[in-house]
């Protein structure tokens, strides 16, 4: 599932013009992955996603995940918006990383989902399980949003779940697929 997470975590990072030159090198790993179903998840994404001019696919990216409130791709912030709870939440996560041997930097908060799914691909089983399983309903929301708006990251979404299963994370009714 690393090739997974990996290729996830790129495709929801922002997409200019070096991004989407990687999308080929994102299609020839992920099709090593022995879930089909991933596979056709993450394949029709970037079809899709190809097929979306530039500037488009950049102007959609910044209107679904950096000003969409139910989008952002900050996990913990569907609990605690920007409340003081949500630094306690934020530290925690830092701690359950470091715990991990996995280093993060300070150029991004440690809920941002890109980050986690790295994480995924780097981190040992048992510390990758509880964290998705803590975390799998905000997910899911977020998930559930994009596919109300027919967004096309509904696919990575799905594709994240279905990995997140095969590795044996416990998800809710609403977190599956």
């Amino acid at each position: 599932m690393k090739t997974v997470f990996l290729c996830t975590s790129y495709l929801l990072s922002y997409p200019d013009d070096a991004w989407a030159n990687s999308l080929d090198d994102c299609l020839e790993a992920i099709r090593t992955v022995q879930n089909e179903a991933i596979i056709d998840k993450i394949t029709a994404f970037i079809h899709e996603i190809q097929t979306i001019p530039a500037r488009q696919r950049m102007e959609q990216y910044v209107e679904t995940f950096d000003f969409g409130k139910k989008t952002n791709l900050y996990v913990t912030y569907m609990n605690t918006g920007e409340q003081r709870e949500r630094g306690m939440e934020l530290l925690q996560l830092k701690q359950r990383y470091k715990a991990a041997g996995f280093d993060t930097t300070e150029q991004e908060l440690p809920d941002y989902l890109p980050l986690m799914l790295e994480f995924a691909a780097y981190a040992e089983q048992h510390h990758v399980v509880p964290l998705f399983e803590t975390y799998a309903d905000n997910i899911s929301e977020i998930r559930k949003q994009l596919a109300a708006n027919r967004s096309p990251y509904t696919a990575i979404f799905d594709a994240i779940f279905l990995a997140l299963e095969e590795l044996g994370v416990k998800l809710i009714a609403k977190g599956s697929v």
